[in-house]
């Protein structure tokens, strides 16, 4: 068969944009093209915190943290019961929202800091939980209130690897010792919201 080659010349044309032009606008939106919108990022990246506890809270985030029900799946040797009460198995929405020693926790801090937010209560997330306490908090002491979301379930983390690990007993008072002595180099480093409602008596330095 005659091939006629066309007198009109090449052209790129992109299906994402209506004019069907390249842009490098387009090319960024066009990455992300059926992906599903998430709003804990606006806790997790975009606060103040120290990377470390920003990719704890993004793995929680994810439910990919090595937690008793998560070592069970492929057959792993995990405790039976979260470490921490002894009374509910272990998945990270426990661990951090339902756990009375946590919720312990949650209640102390938000006492100490004078911070008028509920406790965890029954939320699917802690993203849920951030969202809901919000709304129940004074505006200006949101800062403080997204400070105090990720670092108590950063800190409660740890001492339930403690007991894992090292066959620690947890410690409330032990643990809200750690919290409050976190709580201000974070104010000192750049978590402002912390600096308005840290004690006046407790001492920074």
């Amino acid at each position: 068969a005659e091939h006629r080659a066309s007198a009109t010349p090449d052209q790129l044309i992109l299906k994402w944009t209506a004019s069907c032009t390249y842009s490098a606008q387009s090319c960024y939106l066009a990455t992300f093209h059926e992906s599903t919108a998430c709003y804990s990022w606006k806790l997790i990246w975009k606060s103040w915190a120290p990377p470390r506890v920003k990719f704890f809270h993004w793995l929680a985030n994810q439910d990919r943290c090595w937690t008793a029900e998560k070592l069970a799946h492929p057959g792993l040797q995990h405790h039976p019961r979260c470490l921490l009460c002894d009374q509910e198995p272990e998945t990270i929405r426990h661990l951090l929202l339902e756990c009375p020693f946590a919720r312990k926790a949650w209640h102390e801090v938000l006492a100490w800091l004078r911070i008028p937010a509920p406790i965890p209560n029954c939320e699917p997330s802690l993203m849920d939980w951030w969202k809901h306490a919000k709304e129940n908090t004074p505006l200006i002491l949101h800062k403080a209130l997204k400070s105090v979301a990720l670092l108590v379930p950063w800190m409660v983390w740890k001492p339930r690897n403690s007991c894992v690990l090292d066959n620690a007993i947890p410690s409330m008072n032990t643990l809200l010792d750690r919290i409050k002595d976190e709580a201000c180099p974070w104010a000192a480093a750049g978590a402002a919201g912390l600096l308005l409602v840290l004690p006046q008596t407790w001492d920074m330095h």
